[in-house]
């Protein structure tokens, strides 16, 4: 017995050191530890389909002037183009990389809307072609031979970002997919947009589908003229109804399409307009906001950031329409040179720009 006890512990000994051993091998031979935070949000990015953008956030400035952040400029953006443009005037406000081309996603869909108003009759009955029932991406679930009317299907272009929807649309109202783009370039045209070019009315990428930060501000100013445009952009939830054949009748089904848009009910006064993303675009936004009698349009291509991005533009837009309105008693412009970190706009005032 005495014999056995040093043999005991020895063995005691040895197992105990191997089990308190920091790092072991599985039965495979790979070195084993734990995953650090890092790693683990890299291995759910892996998994996570191409298609599908990850998780973003929304910081809102405070009302006004806003310390900027970042050292890429002195509002800290991440957009590769961007545009910040008073709806009133024209007047851009801010520009980085407005003229350069890029692929414009779902805001496409700003020019498709516009093009429905002018062109189409929203009490019409659409049937959806097989084509329209093959699109990808963000649908409304159309299948062929279903109908819906123009004006149902508008709203799902704009509050859904439908890609059947908008194919459908764009069918009925040009007469064929290359009838519509026709019509989507000739539009474009008339209104200065003299650096973009389309090629489909939902955004989805082409080789020859492209627009710039400029000319999405100038299209945004246009169609926010139009009430049934302004109306849908600002809208967060709507009823559609799709009409289902069924032996000798058509049955109705009512679908809830819900907006993408996070500003709205965040910012002050935001009133639109259309996101976007694919692979090749990034992720895409067309902002508004409206007080009392001003509104202001940013423009972002690209941007990862995208929704604190517009606000802290919009913010700033405001801020600049208020100082452009203020002179001293003389008559003269007030300019302001710095506050808070914000280059403030050194412009004139015009009657039409104060508040």
């Amino acid at each position: 017995m005495r014999r056995l006890v040093p043999w005991a512990m020895l063995a005691f000994l040895i197992f105990g050191l191997v089990d308190g051993a920091p790092a072991g091998r599985s039965h495979s031979g790979i070195h084993r530890k734990r995953a650090t935070s890092s790693e683990r949000s890299a291995a759910v990015s892996r998994g996570r389909p191409r298609h599908l953008p990850l998780a973003e956030s929304l910081a809102l400035p405070r009302s006004g002037r806003q310390r900027h952040f970042g050292d890429t400029d002195v509002f800290g953006l991440r957009a590769a183009s961007a545009v910040l443009m008073d709806a009133n005037s024209g007047t851009v406000l801010y520009e980085r990389s407005p003229d350069t081309v890029r692929s414009p996603a779902s805001v496409t869909k700003i020019l498709t809307a516009l093009v429905i108003l002018e062109h189409g009759e929203l009490t019409d009955t659409v049937t959806a072609s097989s084509a329209a029932a093959r699109t990808g991406g963000y649908r409304l679930g159309l299948r062929a031979g279903q109908r819906v009317s123009l004006g149902d299907l508008l709203a799902a272009i704009l509050i859904r970002s439908a890609n059947d929807a908008a194919v459908a649309a764009a069918e009925h109202v040009g007469g064929s997919l290359g009838g519509f783009v026709a019509l989507m370039n000739e539009k474009a045209a008339e209104i200065g947009m003299t650096n973009s070019r389309f090629s489909n009315p939902h955004g989805l990428d082409e080789p020859f589908h492209y627009t710039t930060a400029r000319d999405m501000a100038t299209l945004t100013r246009v169609a926010m003229d139009n009430p049934t445009f302004a109306e849908l952009v600002r809208t967060r939830q709507a009823r559609v109804t799709i009409w289902k054949p069924a032996r000798r009748r058509f049955v109705p089904q009512v679908r809830i399409v819900q907006s993408h848009n996070r500003l709205l009910g965040q910012l002050e006064g935001a009133d639109g307009v259309k996101t976007g993303y694919t692979d090749s675009a990034g992720r895409c936004l067309v902002a508004s906001a409206s007080r009392g009698n001003s509104r202001m349009i940013a423009v972002l291509l690209n941007d990862p950031r995208r929704w604190t991005d517009a606000a802290m533009l919009l913010e700033y837009g405001f801020g600049s329409i208020r100082d452009a309105a203020r002179v001293q008693p003389d008559g003269s412009p007030w300019l302001a040179e710095q506050v808070e970190g914000w280059t403030r706009l050194e412009a004139q005032a015009r009657v039409e720009e104060r508040p």
